[in-house]
């Protein structure tokens, strides 16, 4: 019943988070993330706070699923902590489909007479969203050593976490290769989801109040972040540090609250027992690390190589675009998932 609980809140997350994953980057050309799709598009202001809603804690809350997965596992199977079980298939998992990814998506919106040198950089930092592949792969890899060779239960662990914390407000790693520079933003959701599952943190208790808490302070740090980052526009030096660090503690603050209330509510009896009655949500949960991959392709090729944005409205652009990909996602992953080297690369 522990395993089943713990896989259902898993499953709830997956489905919110790739849903609000593909409305965000439908709506990026409305938030300067993306390029407009031509000279003269309109951009829509309340789409721009739309998509930096969804934004500010997704890709947060998918590396603490992971890093609670890592946790679980190795709770569940200490012998697992093995170089070839936490690194080796990883590669396997995760850096092969990245690269093996990002060669087909700079050859469709690259570049290719490019010097070689720097497409094969391009490649391995893991083009377009691809980026986010090799940065969870160096947090599986920190988090092994750290498991490997710090006890469980050493002093040493909140230590690291509040270092964590500190790089995700200050990264100074950024310029580094490989998603290296990437890890320091993130680690530290990585590895509260590992100590989340060792029993080493703690969160309130999962009530409608503490959900309701955490809701009302992601709101109105929200609304003082979107007030930042729009109307503070700085020109010197220590005003732009200070805006920077302004928004980054902002963003950690979002993060944790839209965190909690997800993971608390996803961990309900009733939306447990709801999902269970569901099977057809748990196999959709499977598809979510290939509609990850699959959704940004599909989404620029709608936005950049089709005539479908001078056509259609631009209220209604990202709505169609967001329903398209989502199904052509889904349809793409069962097919893909139909073959021996697609449960390889995605399953």
């Amino acid at each position: 019943m522990e395993k089943k609980h713990y896989l259902m809140d898993v499953v709830l997350m997956r489905l919110v988070l790739i849903t609000l994953l593909i409305i965000y980057h439908a709506l990026c050309i409305h938030t300067g993330a993306w390029q407009p799709p031509f000279e003269g598009f309109q951009q829509i202001a309340v789409y721009d706070w739309i998509g930096m809603l969804t934004r500010n804690f997704r890709l947060e809350a998918m590396v603490l699923i992971s890093g609670s997965l890592l946790g679980y596992k190795l709770l569940r199977k200490p012998e697992s902590l093995t170089f070839n079980i936490c690194v080796v298939k990883k590669v396997k998992r995760i850096l092969l489909p990245s690269i093996l990814f990002s060669i087909l998506y700079y050859i469709i919106f690259f570049d290719t007479n490019a010097p070689l040198p720097n497409i094969l950089l391009r490649i391995a930092n893991g083009c377009g969203h691809l980026w986010f592949l090799p940065m969870i792969f160096w947090c599986f890899v920190i988090t092994y050593l750290i498991a490997k060779f710090i006890p469980p239960r050493s002093e040493y662990q909140n230590l690291l976490l509040i270092i964590f914390v500190l790089l995700a407000i200050y990264n100074p790693l950024g310029s580094l290769p490989v998603g290296l520079g990437s890890v320091g933003n993130f680690l530290f959701y990585f590895y509260a989801g590992y100590l989340l599952k060792l029993g080493r943190l703690k969160l309130p208790t999962a009530n409608s109040r503490n959900i309701a808490i955490a809701t009302s302070t992601f709101a109105v740090v929200f609304l003082a972040y979107m007030i930042i980052r729009q109307e503070l526009q700085p020109t010197d030096i220590i005003s732009k540090a200070v805006k920077m660090l302004s928004m980054n503690i902002a963003h950690i603050v979002m993060c944790v609250t839209a965190i909690f209330a997800i993971y608390a509510t996803a961990n309900k009896p009733r939306v447990i027992a709801y999902l269970t009655a569901r099977p057809q949500l748990i196999t959709i949960s499977g598809y979510c690390y290939g509609v990850y991959i699959y959704q940004q392709f599909i989404l620029k090729l709608l936005y950049y190589k089709t005539p479908m944005p001078t056509v259609v409205n631009e209220w209604l652009l990202p709505w169609i675009a967001f329903g398209i990909t989502l199904v052509i996602s889904l349809l793409l992953c069962h097919l893909t998932l139909k073959t021996r080297l697609g449960r390889y690369l995605i399953g």
